[in-house]
Formats: structure tokens, C-alpha cells, sequence
């Protein structure tokens, strides 16, 4: 376990030094039980670039899940987004379905989300479809004396609107419980676009706080 933390924070001093862009990416999530069979997420984010210095996107959204048995269930939400342009913010609206799976990975603990969303765009911009698939692994172990819980995780976009993979987001961190049911966490990740046919990355960090009902 502490050569896991070893390898993941000694990669992320070595990039970070060498970056040419930068930013950090804060996130809330909430998780309540409705009844043994439904449950609602809530979740908003807040983006920069730049370092911390140019706050340029953010969302809230809501969804509804319905388990279909001990390992699966099926998500349909609505995500409410603004992406800061050259002069002003631009709206999206983002209405999407999602297929989970929570399970194991060796001991593990493992997640899978596959996601459809829509994108429809304030002004004239064209509308989008695109998939996303989302991994997260999960360590059984803490880590001694600060009980933390490594985490890593992975997530690609393909662009149906344009036939293409054209987003990687690869991140690792840690989590640590701080009360009930209330867990913060902190890491980093490396997230790829594709630009003009090129592969750009961002260097950034990430944080949230999460509160789970279940």
C-alpha cells in the first residue's frame, strides 16, 4: 500500500513540474436512498484552468437510479451546464442514461458506468451525442495510522456527432471518511482532449466531498 501512494504522488510531483496547463476540478456528490429498489444522486462541479485562476466551467445536475438486482442498476438524470466562452458563459443542457455496475476486481472494489448524453447548446452550436465509460477501482486497504483509501480511476468519451475517442480523463487519489456517512477526497488526474486532431493535456487537481445515504 505505501509503495501504491509512493509510485501515484511521486508521478504527480514529476508532471506537475513540467505542465504547461493546469487546473483543478471540485466536485459535491450526494447519494440517498429512496427505497429498496430506487435512489436519487445529486451532484455540481466547479472547474479552472489555468492554476486556480480562470474559473471557466461548472454544473449541476440531478438523476433517479433503479437497481435491477444485486450488481446492476440503471440511471436516467439531467446535468445543467455553463462553459465560460472568449467574452460569455454559454449554457448546455445535458439530459443522460446510465447503465452501473459495482462488484469486485481481485479485492478491489469496482465500478463501471456507462453513460448516453445528449448535449444541446444555447445559441447556434451544434448538438452532440456521446458515450462515456467510467472505471473506478478501489482499494480494501487503508492506509496506516491516516485511514485513508487509495483510489484510481479511468473514463473515455467517443463523440458519435464525430466518429471519434476524443476525451481520457486518468486519475488516482485517496479518500478518508470525516464523519458519518461523509467522506472527502483528493487526487490527481491527467485529462486528455483531442484538438484539431492533437492530443492536449491538463494537468489537474481534484477534490470533493460526498454524502451517501444508503
Amino acid at each position: 500500500m505505501k509503495n501504491f501512494l509512493s509510485i501515484c504522488w511521486l508521478f504527480v510531483a514529476s508532471v506537475t513540474f513540467v505542465c504547461a496547463d493546469t487546473g483543478t476540478s471540485h466536485n459535491f456528490f450526494y447519494l440517498n436512498k429512496l427505497d429498496s429498489q430506487k435512489y436519487f444522486i445529486g451532484r455540481a462541479n466547479l472547474a479552472t484552468r489555468d492554476g486556480f485562476n480562470d474559473l471557466f466551467f461548472g454544473y449541476i445536475d440531478a438523476s433517479i437510479g433503479f437497481r435491477l438486482g444485486p450488481k446492476w442498476s440503471f440511471e436516467v438524470g439531467y446535468r445543467h451546464a455553463y462553459l465560460e466562452l472568449i467574452s460569455e458563459w454559454r449554457q448546455e443542457y445535458r439530459p443522460h442514461v446510465n447503465l452501473v455496475y459495482r462488484g469486485k476486481m481481485g479485492k478491489w472494489d469496482f465500478r463501471n458506468r456507462q453513460r448516453l448524453e445528449f448535449r444541446y447548446f444555447e445559441g447556434d452550436s451544434d448538438d452532440h451525442v456521446r458515450y462515456r465509460n467510467e472505471s473506478v477501482w478501489t482499494s480494501p486497504n487503508k492506509v496506516s495510522g491516516f485511514e485513508l483509501t487509495p483510489y484510481l480511476s479511468e473514463e473515455f468519451f467517443y463523440e458519435f456527432t464525430d466518429n471519434d475517442f476524443n476525451v481520457n480523463w486518468l486519475t488516482m487519489g485517496v479518500s478518508r471518511s470525516f464523519a458519518k456517512n461523509k467522506k472527502w477526497k483528493i487526487g490527481y488526474r491527467l485529462q486528455s482532449q483531442k484538438i484539431a486532431g492533437e492530443w492536449n493535456n491538463r494537468h489537474v487537481l481534484v477534490t470533493g466531498i460526498s454524502i451517501l445515504n444508503f
